[in-house]
């Protein structure tokens, strides 16, 4: 059923005056009846829209939104990776950049650090927020409301004994990393890795995404990482002033 769905998006495509159902089903080489349910699908979900006028399909907006979105991921990671690689050498550990999704933070770019052992996430892993300091760091630059319901909406369950479970608890450190523009994790995903990350802010102080120096726990006291916020907080900052203005499109999922 989702490569059907997938066709008739891809047909919908190469009519940007809209079509109706007839032809598009043509088109994706799909029963009338299969196209007319799945196109109320795509209409449902926003990634289809229906004039009931001329009883034309378009795409939707939700198509649009996410083509935007790669596009504007694909260009603060140009922006970012040679910010995140002179870091890394600097600080001499993995820096990480992550975006909002949903309640998750997803993984877009990382630089291994130079030494032997290093922490080394996978590129398009998705982790709850509360887990992360990127996530952290994320929330705690919302605005209040957007925060709150996101909160609310959060299981919070532990990965580790260390993991933040409470709401409370949460809203805290929140504050805390409002205050000293970056959070920190000690062990709050992997018990052997720990953390520091503060958000890109765009133009209008909203958090497009977050970077964030881990280090295996064994090796880096937490005293001696929090010594390296303020060169982290320098890097951000020079990745935030080079991005353009619609870069703000990302932080809204």
């Amino acid at each position: 059923m989702l490569k059907k769905g997938l066709r008739l998006l891809e047909a919908l495509g190469g009519y940007p005056d809209g079509v109706g159902v007839s032809r598009v089903a043509k088109e994706a080489a799909l029963p009338v009846s299969t196209t007319h349910r799945l196109l109320n699908d795509l209409v449902a979900s926003g990634f289809a829209s229906f004039d009931p006028e001329t009883r034309r399909y378009y795409l939707g907006l939700k198509v649009f939104e996410l083509s935007s979105r790669v596009s504007l991921t694909k260009g603060l990671s140009e922006v970012a990776l040679p910010v995140m690689r002179r870091l890394s050498e600097e600080v001499g550990e993995s820096v990480f950049m992550g975006v909002r999704e949903g309640t998750d933070v997803l993984l877009v770019e990382k630089v291994v650090g130079p030494g032997r052992i290093q922490v080394n996430d996978n590129v398009g892993t998705r982790i709850p927020l509360h887990r992360l300091a990127q996530g952290k760091s994320i929330l705690a630059f919302l605005p209040e409301d957007e925060r709150e319901d996101l909160i609310k909406g959060m299981t919070l369950e532990p990965e580790t004994p260390r993991t933040i479970t409470d709401p409370g608890m949460l809203r805290d450190e929140l504050e805390t990393t409002r205050e000293q523009g970056w959070a920190s994790v000690d062990g709050e995903h992997e018990e052997w890795v720990r953390a520091i990350a503060t958000p890109i802010l765009d133009a209008q102080g909203r958090p497009v995404a977050a970077v964030a120096i881990a280090a295996p726990a064994f090796r880096v006291p937490m005293r001696e990482l929090k010594k390296r916020a303020p060169t982290l907080l320098d890097a951000v900052r020079e990745i935030g002033v080079q991005l353009p203005p619609s870069s703000a499109l990302l932080s809204k999922t």
